[in-house]
This record gives structure tokens, C-alpha cells and sequence, in this order.
């Protein structure tokens, strides 16, 4: 049993370019480093002092940096090229998260928040364009998910770290951790992703000229995919705002518990991902695969408002909220990436796909953490739910109108 699993897992991963590879690996160097993002709600309300609802505007910034930082990463994409965004985005998110080790109070963490947010996310349309250009439609699902699988095997690793350093030696260290990382990811693709003059993605590059462009929020058919998937993302971005004081101020449960069981999205993603998409990625169009990671965001929200708690709850939690990850975030990817092939402009539409999820990290804190000051944990993921309902109706009238 064992055997065949391993075997079914190896497999999965053939055909996938050696630059994925390489794009993955340095992906994963600064995934590591993912552990102030993760702690931040936990770090501004317990550390710092700030109320649940200063927490909430402070992490609405980092929404608002990230639907800035998309839009000038997916502009000058398009004018500079994906290589040296990529580059400096990483370098400067490094330097950035160490100077917030220098802030304290409300409003120099709101502007530092925002800054940091801005470069980091310039990072993900250019990431996403060398995707899509690496790859082609036979292998771009799977490539998808091998990036994936790096970001998440570093998502199991930066929660469980970060945990461990902010409760064992500080939280100074764990923006040290971050912030080296994201300088040794830009070191890594400059020295494993070196740009050439002229290969086969510049002549790709070239050729799309040729293509037609259009403004993405004109597209007819691409709003209301973009409108859905930010419906899904507002209840999925719960699990890295609200769900960690969540377990904070519900279970009672110390930094290092929380870094653990927030780790297990990661592992069961990094473990599982691939030989499942491998399975089931021919099987049925990408559409349906959505709708069901949605419905299980649904599964997932429900797991809260069962009468237990403490950890059977929160395991319940991972699990369907790590397998509709598995399904809504490589689908709704390639299904994204097939629509921006067609355009000259792919950064563009790569960079309004990001926005979609910008707009949800900025209204998901506020207005979860409005609900939980308000009303109450309970009442939040009855909302999320909501959520994820209408996004799962949105997909489905998507397909039937294709």
C-alpha cells in the first residue's frame, strides 16, 4: 500500500520543467520565512496591547498594500519583465520586515504593514507570468501544484518555527528569521534563475505581442470569475486572520500549539496535492474541482460551530480546509493562466487574478475581526460560510453559461 502510494507520488511529479523546479525551491527559501504574517494577529494583540479591532485595521492594511503592490508588480511586469520584479520584490519585503523590529505603536505599524505588503506582493504576478510561461497546457496544472507544494512545505515549517521562536526566544527573532529568508530567496534566484538573452520564453514573450489586448476588468468573462474567486478567498483568508485568535482566545492555547496546528495545513497539502491533482485532473473540467474546494471551506467553518472544541475541532478544520486549498487554489489558477494566454497583456491579468485575493485579505480582517468584537467567533464563521456559499453558486452558473 505503501509502495503503490510512493509510486503514484513519484510519478506525479514527471514531466515538470526543470525552471518549475528551480522557481519552487526559491519559493520555498522565502515560504520559511512566512512566520510573521502568520503570527501577526496573535503579535499585535498579545504582545503589543492593541485591541481586536486596531489589530483588524492594522492587518486591513496589509489588504490594501497587497491590491497596490499586485497592481504595480502586474504593470511593471508587463513594461520591465518578471525577472528582475521577482528579484528586487524579495530583496526589499527582507529588508523591510527587519525594520519593523523598530515598531510599536499604531500608526507607524499601519504604514509599516502597508509597505511590506506592497513589495511582497509586486512579487506574485510577475511569479505567477514565469508560470505560465515555463509551462505549457499538459504540464501547467501539476506545475501549479509543484509550486504549491514548496510554498506549503514551507507553510508546514514557518508556523511550527515561528512558533517555536516567538515563544521560546522572543518575537525580535522571528522578524529576523523572515526577513533573512526573503534576502537568501532573492540570492537563490539570482544565482538558479539567472536571466538569458534570448530563450525559448523571450521568443513566447515576443510572439504574444501578437495577441490580442484587452483590459481585464472589461473582460465579460473574466469579472465574474474574478468576483467569485474573491468570495472564496474571503472565506479562506479567515484561517491566517481570525482562526489563530481563535485558537488564542478560545482554546487558550500558546503560540507554539497554534504554530503546530497550523502547520498540519501544510503538511497534509505538501503530502497530498500532487498525486491527488495527478489522479483526478482529467477526470473532470476544472470548474467542478472548484465548487467542491469551495463546498469544503463550508465543511471546514462548520467544524467551529459544532458542540466540541479544542483540538478535535481545530484538526476537523485542517483538514477540509486543506483540501479545498487542493482543489479551488490550482484549478481557479490554471483556469486564470489559460484565460491570460490568450492575451497580450498576461501580466495585466495575472495581476487583476492577485487583486482578487488583495481585496480579499483587506476585507476579510476588518470586517472578521468587526464581527468577532461585535457579535462574536460563532456569528464570523456563519458569515464565512456565506461567503463561500454564494462563491460555490457563482462557479456553478459559471459553468453552465461556458
Amino acid at each position: 500500500m505503501l509502495l503503490t502510494f510512493y509510486t503514484h507520488w513519484t510519478n506525479s511529479f514527471k514531466g515538470i520543467p526543470r525552471a518549475v523546479w528551480l522557481l519552487s525551491f526559491v519559493n520555498f527559501i522565502n515560504r520559511c520565512g512566512g512566520m510573521v504574517l502568520i503570527f501577526l494577529s496573535v503579535y499585535l494583540t498579545k504582545h503589543l496591547g492593541f485591541s481586536i479591532v486596531e489589530a483588524g485595521y492594522v492587518m486591513t492594511m496589509f489588504g490594501i498594500g497587497a491590491l497596490v503592490g499586485t497592481w504595480i508588480g502586474g504593470r511593471l511586469t508587463d513594461k520591465v519583465g518578471y525577472y528582475p520584479v521577482q528579484l528586487l520584490s524579495l530583496l526589499l519585503n527582507g529588508l523591510l520586515l527587519l525594520s519593523m523590529l523598530l515598531v510599536h505603536n499604531f500608526w507607524p505599524m499601519c504604514l509599516a504593514v502597508f509597505s511590506v505588503s506592497v513589495i511582497s506582493e509586486s512579487f506574485r504576478p510577475a511569479n505567477q507570468v514565469a508560470m505560465a510561461l515555463y509551462t505549457n497546457t499538459t504540464n501547467r496544472t501539476r506545475s501549479i501544484s509543484v509550486l504549491r507544494l514548496a510554498y506549503n512545505l514551507g507553510f508546514t515549517i514557518a508556523p511550527a518555527l515561528g512558533g517555536i521562536i516567538a515563544g521560546n526566544f522572543g518575537w525580535h527573532w522571528l522578524f529576523w528569521a523572515d526577513g533573512l529568508t526573503c534576502i537568501a530567496a532573492a540570492v537563490g534566484l539570482r544565482l538558479l534563475l539567472k536571466p538569458v538573452k534570448k530563450t525559448e520564453l523571450e521568443v513566447a514573450t515576443e510572439e504574444s505581442k501578437d495577441l490580442p489586448k484587452i483590459k481585464p476588468y472589461l473582460d465579460k468573462t473574466f469579472m465574474p470569475f474574478l468576483f467569485c474567486t474573491f468570495l472564496g478567498a474571503m472565506a479562506f483568508m479567515q484561517m491566517l486572520w481570525t482562526v489563530p485568535v481563535y485558537f488564542k482566545d478560545s482554546f487558550g492555547w500558546q503560540e507554539d500549539k497554534i504554530g503546530w496546528i497550523m502547520a498540519l495545513n501544510g503538511a497534509l497539502v505538501f503530502l497530498i496535492e500532487m498525486p491527488f491533482i495527478f489522479y483526478i485532473e482529467k477526470r473532470r473540467p476544472p470548474f467542478v474541482y472548484v465548487q467542491i474546494g469551495i463546498f469544503l471551506y463550508i465543511v471546514a467553518y462548520s467544524a467551529f460551530l459544532m458542540p466540541v472544541a479544542g483540538v478535535f475541532a481545530a484538526v476537523l478544520y485542517m483538514i477540509f480546509i486543506s483540501f479545498g486549498e487542493m482543489l479551488v487554489m490550482p484549478f481557479s489558477g490554471n483556469l486564470a493562466y489559460s484565460i491570460a494566454n490568450e492575451r497580450a497583456n498576461k501580466g495585466g491579468y495575472m495581476a487583476a487574478y492577485g487583486l482578487s485575493y488583495s481585496f480579499a485579505n483587506i476585507f476579510a480582517p476588518l470586517l472578521g475581526t468587526q464581527i468577532i468584537a461585535t457579535w462574536g467567533f460563532n456569528t464570523l464563521w456563519v458569515v464565512t460560510c456565506g461567503f463561500a456559499l454564494l462563491a460555490l453558486l457563482g462557479f456553478r452558473r459559471m459553468e453552465r453559461n461556458r
